[in-house]
């Protein structure tokens, strides 16, 4: 039996949220790039006029918010470059991949994330949000945390990048 690689357990972990919305992974080879790709949706019923991602203006319907995570090849990459354009950015290295303890740790707190961010989406398009702007906020400190209480040994076992 093969190793499981890191697309293979992402996408694992994927599976096991508890999530309304639609996560898909996109895999740029080429790049050697990883997207979790994070859509929510919430109805707009309640009169609210909402100006949504795209610019659109939405006071009946449903209301889209997409964001997304990126791993990257700390190798081939400076994934600071790309900070701005994504939730949360994660590092890996090369043909080694990612430790087992920081894909463990991202799902705990992206459940919370997506659960917390789902209904906020849903208090700002009801109007009940005092917000004027609506945007998951990636709290690197919970995740920090999060991370710290894993075993000592998944810091030390990798999950491969695919060598498909």
């Amino acid at each position: 039996m093969s190793q499981m690689n890191m697309l293979d357990a992402i996408g694992d972990k994927m599976d096991q949220l508890d999530f309304d919305g639609d996560l898909s992974l996109n895999w740029d080879k080429d790049a050697h790039v990883i997207e979790l790709e994070i859509t929510m949706t919430a109805e707009s019923e309640s009169g609210v006029e909402v100006e949504d991602q795209t610019g659109t203006t939405v006071d009946d319907g449903p209301v889209t918010y997409q964001d997304a995570i990126l791993f990257y090849d700390e190798t081939r990459l400076h994934g600071a470059d790309y900070a701005d354009d994504y939730l949360a950015i994660f590092g890996f290295n090369g043909k080694k991949g990612i430790d087992v303890a920081t894909v463990n740790a991202l799902f705990i707190y992206l459940q919370d994330l997506l659960d917390d961010g789902q209904s906020d989406l849903m208090d700002f398009v009801d109007g009940t949000s005092d917000d004027d702007t609506f945007a998951l906020n990636f709290d690197e400190a919970r995740y920090e945390a999060i991370l710290a209480e894993q075993p000592d040994a998944d810091n030390r076992f990798f999950l491969p990048y695919p060598k498909y």
